[in-house]
């Protein structure tokens, strides 16, 4: 810490971290050729790789409020929205909630090494049953179909063509409310940006990072916010 003018700043990375595995350090490295080409890059690997202070660009969700929690004799229960992980990305389940122009969001699950019992026995415990609907990640249909035997009413996203964008418009149309004790969320929507070129202009695509439950939030949308018309999604 730096306190006085005489004091010295001492700038740790992760080359001092002696305990840090190996595959985590190699992806670190990884992302130093990304920093000579992308403005997003070149500012993670200011933070991550160089210890230095960096800057958020290009937040995708820049305006969402932390409420208290989900008024639920107010609002009106929308659908619960699942992305798939195991070992390095989570399981990530939300619950999504409309009132008037405002969606209301909670994160029920997030958790890494979930099978797909580990999931249905956790629906359970959170007294989810088959009248709740789970939008999930159609990437995985063998999953779907084992979580809905073993008793949920689960669907696949209907992705369709650029899926991602489509998604994220449907959200931003309104106003997101999450609620305090969805932590991961929130670090997510603080984290998921766009990704830029190296004058870091936006390129209109999103950096593939900090977006599990968010892309949670975004399978309900496509499915339950949005119909697809000649190509666009427009707002029921």
């Amino acid at each position: 810490m730096l306190r006085e003018a005489d004091s010295e700043l001492l700038i740790l990375t992760y080359q001092d971290n002696e305990a840090l595995p190996d595959s985590i350090r190699k992806d670190i490295e990884l992302n130093r050729t990304k920093a000579e080409t992308s403005a997003y890059w070149a500012n993670w690997w200011k933070v991550y790789g160089l210890g230095q202070v960096g800057t958020l660009q290009g937040a995708i969700y820049e305006d969402f409020e932390v409420v208290e929690a989900v008024d639920v004799s107010r609002a009106k229960f929308v659908a619960l929205g699942l992305d798939w992980g195991f070992s390095n990305d989570p399981t990530a389940l939300v619950a999504m909630y409309r009132q008037g122009d405002c969606l209301l969001i909670q994160e029920l699950i997030y958790a890494t090494g979930l099978t797909n019992q580990d999931i249905a026995d956790k629906l359970r415990s959170l007294g989810i049953n088959r009248a709740w609907e789970i939008v999930a990640d159609s990437a995985e249909p063998k999953s779907i179909e084992e979580i809905y035997r073993l008793g949920f009413n689960i669907k696949p996203a209907q992705k369709g063509p650029d899926s991602v964008r489509n998604g994220i418009d449907i959200l931003k149309r309104y106003k997101l409310q999450v609620t305090k004790d969805s932590t991961n969320l929130i670090k997510e929507l603080r984290s998921y940006t766009w990704a830029t070129d190296k004058e870091g202009k936006n390129t209109g695509v999103p950096i593939d990072l900090f977006n599990h439950a968010c892309d949670a939030m975004r399978y309900v949308a496509l499915n339950k916010l949005g119909v697809h018309n000649s190509g666009k999604y427009v707002v029921i």
